[in-house]
């Protein structure tokens, strides 16, 4: 019997603790993964959750600010962290005898930090100019838009770094309550890919893990699912103007099933076709064929309770309403006449390629694991996926089109110069 190479314990403080192990080579990818992201906000404290994880990086009970950073970077490794719409990460790379140490490290930012009033004034500067600088890029702008308008007043659709007027205000004692509300072991995986014996690694966590007391309540597992569009409206266009621009940026698109549905992996195929890469539909006609942008692509994101199939471009501003026919062309030629064999057969290719190729690194390994657990899916082994992909048919294709790409549901969102 071919034995899953992944294997997960659940801590008696509920954390999960989840490996893989690659025995060639020597790195070892490790990461907490917490339930908590911009989605889990409210409007009063939208960017919280990514001002914390700035936050953590600027000292604990046990390092300081250079500490944490000289403790990973001393030994040839690494550390990062992101903020999401659900998730917010916490990864270090080192190799394999220095993984006691990254758990260490990792464990003692989310259980330790300092939130000293004097960091989190400096450190709010900081922010406030990541925020300025976030509304310099249009591509950044209005794909924040498009998830605005996609997802009106639902916290899917706050921006995950927050506002000036939000991140001005914050005290230690909110991202105190902050942390005991959502830094809770039962809301966390710890996850390592790489040249890593399970066991041991369970129990340096098992070793430094605390359980957390609550502020009030237990906070939800994952945020409310997003309802229909707000006062009933189906989707429409939403036009935003800003005066520092020379082009004009465009993203639109459609709600899509959540991470967990089996029809992701042809979803996924769907967007390989579409728009994804230099081969796909939207790149070969809209910008080679016809030259109208340099920059064009779609996209998918699958969340707990839903998720988005998007469409990028950036083109002159005379030339919007000629940019989205031509998109609007792609989508009634994919409802019309679907999808060949000889295409979908091609993009199988090109996808089994991306899988294999994908999970060669340690990194890549850990992500994919830990993102499977916490969406709490059925961990599948590389060859189960690609049969999985390779099972996708032209006719559910054709149904997928159809469930998903409702023209009455579409949102477009526009950033045009002033």
């Amino acid at each position: 019997m071919n034995k899953s190479p992944v294997r997960v314990t659940q801590l008696s403080n509920g954390i999960r603790v989840i490996s893989e192990r690659i025995p060639q080579g020597r790195s070892v990818s490790i990461g907490i993964w917490v339930r908590c992201g911009s989605a889990f906000e409210t409007q009063d404290n939208n960017g919280i959750a990514h001002f914390m994880e700035h936050m953590f990086f600027k000292g604990t009970r046990t390092r300081s600010a250079r500490e944490i950073a000289h403790s990973l970077e001393s030994l040839g490794g690494n550390i990062n962290a992101a903020t999401g719409k659900e998730l917010s990460v916490y990864t270090a790379l080192v190799i394999d005898e220095h993984m006691p140490v990254a758990v260490d490290v990792l464990l003692d930012l989310v259980q330790n930090p300092l939130f000293s009033p004097q960091d989190i004034s400096k450190e709010k500067k900081v922010v406030l100019t990541e925020i300025n600088h976030a509304l310099e890029d249009p591509e950044e702008m209005v794909l924040d838009f498009f998830y605005m308008d996609l997802f009106h007043d639902h916290p899917l659709g706050y921006l995950i770094y927050g506002n000036a007027k939000n991140v001005k205000k914050f005290t230690q004692q909110n991202l105190v309550d902050f942390l005991r509300q959502y830094y809770r072991p039962e809301r966390m995986v710890m996850a390592a890919a790489g040249r890593v014996d399970h066991d041991a690694f369970a129990a340096e966590v098992e070793k430094r893990i605390s359980v957390q007391e609550a502020t009030s309540g237990e906070a939800p597992a994952w945020p409310s699912p997003p309802g229909d569009h707000s006062g009933g409206q189906a989707g429409g266009k939403h036009r935003h103007v800003h005066k520092s621009m020379q082009q004009a940026h465009l993203c639109t698109g459609f709600r899509l099933f959540p991470y967990s549905d089996a029809r992701k992996y042809a979803m996924i195929l769907l967007d390989m076709l579409f728009g994804s890469g230099m081969s796909s539909r939207l790149f070969q006609n809209i910008r080679e064929k016809y030259g109208f942008a340099y920059s064009v692509y779609s996209f998918v994101d699958f969340m707990s309770s839903t998720g988005v199939f998007g469409c990028y471009m950036a083109c002159d501003n005379r030339k919007v309403d000629m940019a989205l026919d031509l998109l609007q062309r792609e989508f009634d030629k994919l409802r019309r006449h679907g999808v060949s064999r000889e295409e979908l057969d091609m993009i199988k290719r090109q996808a089994r390629g991306n899988i294999i190729l994908g999970l060669e690194g340690s990194s890549r390994r850990m992500h994919k694991i830990a993102e499977t657990e916490i969406y709490d899916a059925d961990h599948l082994k590389p060859e189960e996926v690609v049969r999985k992909v390779e099972s996708v048919t032209t006719a559910q294709i054709a149904e997928l089109v159809e469930a998903v790409m409702d023209e009455s549901q579409r949102v477009t969102s526009l950033l045009v110069p002033h």
